[in-house]
């Protein structure tokens, strides 16, 4: 009599029949094999790309430095040319003599010299028996004029009494305001307050119109009905003018002009200029005080036999 199958046996027999066969595992191992491969063939592909890519950069990258590289030797060697021209240039004028007198300029007053220029009615900040005088012939309108002012004033608190600023006008024809600013600041002296409006003028070298003269008058505290009276009056233009012609047949036609103690210096010079030739002018002056010349009379002795014209 035959014997049943148990049911493990039916199972195991189950289990067997649904294993795969050899040629669909075969098959199946290549289609991961052949994803596999394509995968990484994709990715190869993008790396190669990529690298392709940095390597073009690169590339561009080496060709521009290669440029850059090329352009900084060529101005290095322009430099290297320049410095050598400049060293020629400095070795050539250390063989070269300085001067030994200051140039003088034809229709000019030579620095050398000592002229003749009167204080007469000009305006003057300081004692009168200071030991230097200074005196300018100056432009309201002239921004050089006004760059100076800073000088003068340095100057007079570096030498205090023993230095006196006298003022004279020189109002230049292609300055249309220069010379109606002058009238205002004589106007303001007839008060008394030359200095200020002198100040407030310089300030304000963009702006000389009469409306602001009048302004400034009042806010000098002056009488603005003889201040507007003064400015119309002829004696006052009349006095500008003759400082102007005379400081022209000396030969300063120009502005800012200077005179140390009847001494030229032009334009508007750094403290060190003036302090140079102030304290030449003050040794010479003490030694006249020492030898009895009166304080009060220094500078009309040493100007006295001065040149009156350049």
């Amino acid at each position: 009599m035959q014997r049943p199958c148990s049911w493990l046996a039916v199972s195991l027999l189950l289990v067997a029949c649904d294993l795969p066969s050899e040629e669909e595992t075969r098959s199946t191992m290549s289609e991961v094999a052949t994803e596999v491969v394509e995968a990484k063939t994709a990715t190869l592909s993008a790396t190669q790309q990529e690298l392709s890519k940095a390597s073009e950069a690169q590339g561009r990258r080496v060709d521009e430095l290669e440029k850059q590289l090329a352009s900084l030797t060529a101005t290095v060697v322009s430099l290297e040319s320049d410095v050598a021209e400049a060293q020629v240039s400095i070795e050539a004028m250390k063989k070269v003599e300085p001067p030994t007198a200051p140039t003088v300029m034809a229709g000019r007053p030579d620095p050398a010299a000592t002229y003749k220029v009167e204080v007469g009615d000009a305006q003057a900040i300081g004692p009168k028996d200071a030991l230097v005088t200074v005196v300018t012939w100056s432009d309201f309108q002239c921004p050089f004029c006004g760059r100076v002012t800073s000088t003068m004033e340095q100057v007079r608190k570096e030498y205090g009494k023993d230095v006196r600023y006298v003022f004279k006008h020189n109002p230049l024809a292609f300055h249309t305001n220069a010379k109606p600013a002058a009238i205002a600041a004589e106007a303001a002296g007839e008060q008394g307050k030359f200095w200020e409006m002198h100040d407030k003028l310089f300030e304000n070298q963009r702006d000389l119109t009469e409306k602001n003269f009048v302004a400034w008058a009042r806010e000098l505290r002056l009488d603005v009905k003889r201040f507007q009276k003064d400015l119309n009056r002829s004696t006052i233009a009349d006095r500008i003018d003759r400082q102007q012609r005379d400081g022209v047949a000396i030969g300063a036609r120009g502005t800012p002009a200077f005179f140390v103690n009847g001494r030229f210096l032009s334009g508007a010079q750094p403290f060190e200029a003036f302090k140079k030739l102030i304290d030449e002018e003050m040794t010479k002056a003490r030694a006249k005080v020492a030898a009895g010349t009166a304080r009060d009379r220094v500078y009309a002795e040493t100007v006295a036999s001065g040149k009156t014209e350049p």
